[in-house]
């Protein structure tokens, strides 16, 4: 799945940059729901390519690690090692959780209502944290990788 693409739909469904009327709430929820999708996709991807490579050759093995991300893990990871990780990887953890949370607002919190400028923003933090993401040094995404993918025993 394409990060990019997901945050083009997340625009579109927020009716972003400016459509006329007020989208409604399904629209705005599915949106904050696809600009976390664009991140979980993001770290799937990076984490395939860190640990396992781009080899075709290579692919059952990359398709088990793209696949191998736990929504919750990767949270709780995120959460309680954010201080030690370098600035770039603790903005894309802050902004992975904070998506995180609003996109279960948004698709179990049936009360809960969003306003299309908060959703905009919260598209471009997550493209933001995406961008600011991939410019980390590899080694550092690779170390990220273990971190979100591998429990400790």
């Amino acid at each position: 799945m394409n990060w990019r693409h997901l945050i083009e739909l997340a625009l579109l469904l927020a009716g972003a940059p400016a459509a006329p009327g007020r989208p409604r709430q399904a629209m705005l929820k599915r949106s904050v729901s696809a600009a976390y999708y664009a991140l979980f996709h993001a770290l799937c991807h990076s984490n395939a390519d860190a640990l396992i490579g781009t080899s075709p050759a290579h692919r059952p093995a990359w398709l088990r690690t793209y696949r191998a991300l736990e929504h919750g893990f990767a949270r709780q990871q995120m959460t309680r090692h954010r201080a030690d990780l370098p600035t770039a990887l603790q903005t894309f953890a802050a902004t992975f959780v904070t998506l995180q949370e609003q996109r279960h607002r948004a698709d179990y919190d049936f009360a809960a209502k969003f306003l299309r400028p908060d959703v905009t923003r919260l598209i471009v933090r997550a493209e933001d944290a995406v961008t600011t993401f991939y410019a980390a040094d590899i080694a550092e995404r690779r170390c990220f990788a273990t971190l979100v993918l591998f429990r400790n025993r």
